[in-house]
């Protein structure tokens, strides 16, 4: 039986004392508020690491995604019905392919036990892919959407862009290859510039790039000098 999701919760940004107020307002009406950006990451140490004990990459990998996004304020930042708010956490919503290749939606959970995480996306995306729904839950914003993208390599994608959703990032994986010796993929990453500047894409992958290069931090709790 799945467990039941712990739905984040929000509190609103005080645009008073907001640091980056003017970088907010100034994009805040743009046509396209939203930049991409892809970028080849390293792997072999993590495929190394998972390949002895039977994991699916694409979930140890989503764990990773979404635990970096929770160690950067910035990323746990929504605009919810033209509200500025923050999260208390974000959880990782997937994007599922059926056997007869129909794409079905869920919302996973994020604890920061990746093996209680691990367990319980793995079943939530085995059902949705049987076209159970899983994308039940209040309306929030507090999520990113993750799609595995396993056929083909990128150097860049840009998604749909909805006005309702545009300040939720999202993150797609591309499919894994060889370079020089090392195991690599892609990974497209999608956020409104409103919210979202590049010091604070760069923070996130100095936590990913770390857990990719020492992937036996996943089975402890993460503690980052962007924390309280």
């Amino acid at each position: 039986m799945i467990d039941m999701i712990k739905w984040p919760s929000f509190t609103a940004i005080n645009l008073e004392t907001y640091p980056r107020r003017h970088t907010y307002e100034h994009f805040l009406d743009y046509e396209i508020p939203f930049t991409s950006r892809t970028t080849q990451l390293d792997i072999t140490n993590l495929k190394n690491y998972i390949q002895n004990i039977n994991l699916k990459f694409s979930l140890v990998f989503s764990f990773l995604l979404t635990r970096a996004t929770n160690h950067v304020p910035e990323l746990r930042h929504r605009i919810q019905d033209d509200i500025l708010v923050e999260f208390d956490k974000i959880i990782p919503s997937f994007t599922v392919l059926s056997k007869e290749k129909v794409i079905y939606f869920s919302k996973g959970t994020y604890t920061d036990n990746f093996q209680h995480d691990y367990n319980h996306n793995h079943l939530v995306n085995e059902e949705a892919s049987k076209g159970f729904n899983h994308i039940h839950g209040p309306e929030s914003q507090g999520q990113i959407f993750i799609t595995n993208i396993p056929w083909y390599s990128f150097t860049s994608i840009q998604h749909p862009y909805s006005r309702k959703n545009a300040s939720i990032p999202i993150f797609s994986i591309g499919k894994i290859y060889e370079e020089n010796g090392r195991t690599k993929v892609p990974l497209g990453i999608q956020s409104r510039h409103s919210i979202i500047d590049g010091y604070h894409i760069s923070c996130f992958l100095d936590i990913l790039i770390k857990h990719l290069d020492e992937p036996e931090l996943i089975s402890s709790p993460y503690q980052h000098p962007l924390d309280d």
